[in-house]
């Protein structure tokens, strides 16, 4: 069954994540799918390389299954999923920068290049210059400018204040227009 007949065949997405709340498996892949271009654009967006991604991936999906019992009833399932994407992204930044010491020049990014994808990749310089900006900044800027999210929803999923979000996602922007005013 294709995408767009998986979304249409297996009903309003409350209805799913009621389902898989009482362990149906094909529902809660149905919820992923509506979701995994937005989960992949974070994971992209906040590893440094390929296989990071791909962990990031795999691991909120692991734990969006486990914790979906802990889903409050009239909370969007979307913003669950970003908020547990976003904070596996942040933990396996945290641990890579304690395991081994990171260079750009190291060719972290050619492997990620040889496998972009075509939805809201950020172009080489300007995910380059992502990396030079702290972790809740980026996660902001990611959320915000390139899965468009409003500031409010960035909010919820950082669990911050929409004012600490317009201040990251502003700081982010004027360091990245540095970067390419220089280019």
């Amino acid at each position: 069954m294709s995408t767009p007949e998986v979304k249409g065949a297996l009903g309003p997405e409350n209805v799913l994540v009621e389902r898989a709340r009482i362990g149906d498996g094909t529902a809660f892949a149905a919820l992923v799918i509506r979701h995994r271009d937005a989960i992949y654009t974070i994971a992209r967006n906040m590893c440094a390389t390929f296989r990071s991604c791909e962990e990031v991936l795999y691991e909120a999906s692991l734990t969006a299954w486990r914790d979906l019992g802990s889903l409050p009833a009239c909370a969007r399932f979307e913003t669950f999923l970003y908020r547990i994407t976003i904070k596996i992204a942040l933990a396996h930044r945290q641990r890579a920068r304690r395991n081994r010491p990171w260079s750009l020049e190291m060719g972290g990014w050619a492997e990620l290049e040889r496998r972009t994808s075509k939805l809201n990749d950020l172009a080489g310089p300007l995910r380059a210059a992502l990396e030079c900006i702290d972790d809740g900044t980026r996660a902001a800027f990611v959320l915000r400018y390139v899965l468009q999210l409003p500031s409010e929803e960035v909010a919820v999923i950082l669990q911050t204040s929409v004012r600490a979000v317009r201040r990251d996602v502003h700081r982010a922007r004027l360091f990245l227009c540095s970067i390419i005013y220089r280019l």
